[in-house]
């Protein structure tokens, strides 16, 4: 039997996270692609996706930046980490949810997106992390 993968919580900003439950946010996102390091940040296991971070109030934004309003109906949220030197390593969420779900990149994705889940919010300490859009993919 798959161990259970654990969920979390977080109100940010006046905006409440949690598995499931609808949330509308102000988010800021890098257009710049990013270079590819492989299993160094866990990019040749992450889920395929539109990569967000939540901020109401970014101000100047530089060049590459932009702001949007990012819905979901069914996010999974869940920790950073489970252990936070580890972010990137085995214990970090991309290992977690591919060990999880026996999937990765955009397979991992379409699994996630067909169990009715849109959209990835980690969190750390009562802070948002790292965001994914799973729509479209």
């Amino acid at each position: 039997m798959k161990p259970e993968l654990e969920l979390a919580e977080v109100t940010e900003y006046g905006v409440r996270f949690a598995t499931g439950a609808p949330v509308t946010f102000k988010y800021l996102r890098n257009t710049e692609k990013a270079p590819y390091f492989g299993s160094r940040y866990g990019q040749d296991i992450e889920p395929a996706g539109r990569y967000i971070l939540h901020n109401p109030e970014p101000g100047d934004l530089p060049s590459r930046w932009e702001r949007g309003i990012a819905e979901f109906r069914c996010p999974l949220v869940i920790p950073l980490s489970g252990d936070p030197e580890q972010i990137y390593g085995p214990r970090g969420w991309k290992a977690t949810l591919a060990r999880h779900f026996k999937a990765r990149g955009k397979v991992l994705s379409r699994k996630l997106r067909r169990l009715g889940y849109d959209g990835i919010v980690t969190v750390h300490d009562g802070s948002t992390r790292e965001i994914v859009d799973l729509e479209p993919v």
